[in-house]
């Protein structure tokens, strides 16, 4: 009976090989579930998939970081994970232990010796928890269960706020034996970020965690941060650095008058959430300020003059922005962005718009045909009329909250593109 169990399984993963298709070696969003996003990454040469959760955790960075030092609680929170045990501890922030998986049935359960090391960064605000499948530890293969020796991942937490933490949780694994990895991926794999994430939030609210977090190392290392003006400065500009890739631009965009104005408030907030959230979304929104002062004007002049002549791949990560759907949602509600990246009598916003959609990466993040896309990034006649199209405009400034999915934009673009035609 085993037997035939094992073969169905077999066989609807060899089915699924053929139905699930991927854009290997990028997120592709795959649910969406308790305000936290699940995306899966294809690697050539392999079926072993590696699966990302973001989501946002209401508790201070250092009350995480004692939730993830109690390795024998594990079993509490983290998907799978059945018992725990503390093999060496190499310091406060470095362990090795062995985890004993459930596994659905009919198959047997896995076990795994694991490292992982926390690492601190107080210049933006995060801290790296990495953990791998420690093969050389010398612990001998336990009875009733398969040894897995493929397994790596991360948990990277960011500060947005004294009470609020980003976790990105990021795994691979191979569950090995006579599991099809196929078959993993679908029905197990894929939901354990978003199951951790929920777990996690769950733990951060015991007071034993709240307690330890408050007289850690950790604790006083943040409030020094956040006491400091130019550390606070710094953090966001190493945030805002993750999309703005170009290190000459960032520092010219936060010179400008604006910025420092931004930073100043994000201080005087103590680097709360609404501040950072809004203070992000304004960071870009310099593109669609009226220019108010000669200084101010000056200072867009520079933006311009400096872009001009830049491909907009080289100062801009279109692959990390389109992952932050935290602030894309933002950025629909706010408006201003997209109404000043039409502004006519901006010569910034003009400059912007030609360098995004004359870039493949930034336009095939919103358009999925391709012969839109092409028509878009190789007809200047078609890019001069999207600028001019006061329809698009108007639809785009009062409509884009509403679209559901990335579809509905396509849908809006491709009505436009061919009513340009004679």
């Amino acid at each position: 009976m085993l037997s035939i169990i094992r073969f169905f399984w077999v066989v609807c993963g060899m089915l699924l090989l053929g139905s699930i298709a991927y854009a290997e070696g990028h997120w592709k969003l795959i649910e969406s579930k308790d305000d936290i996003n699940t995306y899966r990454m294809t690697h050539s040469g392999t079926n072993v998939c590696t699966f990302k959760g973001v989501g946002f955790v209401d508790a201070k960075i250092e009350i995480i970081g004692e939730v993830m030092r109690d390795i024998p609680a594990y079993p509490e929170w983290m998907a799978k994970f059945k018992k725990t045990t503390i093999l060496k501890t190499i310091d406060r922030n470095t362990y090795v232990f062995h985890a004993v998986l459930k596994t659905p049935i009919p198959f047997q359960d896995r076990d795994i010796v694991i490292q992982n090391q926390t690492k601190y960064n107080y210049d933006n605000g995060s801290a790296l928890l990495t953990f791998w499948s420690a093969n050389n530890f010398n612990y001998p293969k336990q009875k009733g269960y398969f040894r897995i020796t493929e397994m790596e991942g991360q948990y990277y937490l960011e500060y947005f706020g004294r009470n609020k933490t980003r976790i990105t949780y990021q795994y691979r694994s191979d569950a090995g034996g006579n599991i099809p990895v196929l078959l993993a991926n679908e029905i197990e794999i894929k939901y354990y970020p978003v199951m951790t994430i929920a777990g996690l939030r769950k733990m951060v609210q015991k007071k034993k965690y709240i307690d330890a977090g408050l007289v850690s190392p950790e604790h006083g290392m943040v409030e020094q941060m956040l006491d400091n003006k130019k550390d606070v400065a710094s953090i966001l500009k190493n945030r805002v650095g993750e999309y703005i890739i170009d290190p000459v631009l960032l520092n010219m965009l936060f010179e400008m008058t604006t910025p420092k104005k931004i930073a100043d408030n994000l201080y005087a907030s103590r680097f709360d959430f609404a501040s950072i959230r809004q203070g992000i979304v304004d960071l870009l929104n310099v593109v669609a300020e009226k220019v108010h002062t000669e200084q101010q004007k000056q200072e867009v002049d520079a933006l311009t003059a400096y872009l001009a002549d830049k491909e907009f791949n080289t100062f801009f990560s279109m692959n990390k922005f389109m992952g932050e759907k935290w602030l894309l949602d933002e950025i629909i509600k706010d408006k201003k962005l997209v109404h000043g990246l039409f502004d006519m009598e901006s010569n910034l916003a003009k400059i912007i718009f030609e360098k995004v959609t004359t870039s493949k990466i930034a336009v095939t993040s919103f358009i999925k045909s391709k012969r839109l896309a092409e028509s878009i990034l190789t007809n200047a006649s078609i890019r001069k009329k999207l600028w001019e199209d006061k329809v698009l405009r108007l639809r785009l400034t009062n409509e884009l909250g509403s679209f559901e999915n990335s579809r509905d934009f396509e849908k809006l673009i491709a009505e436009l593109v061919k009513s340009y035609s004679p």
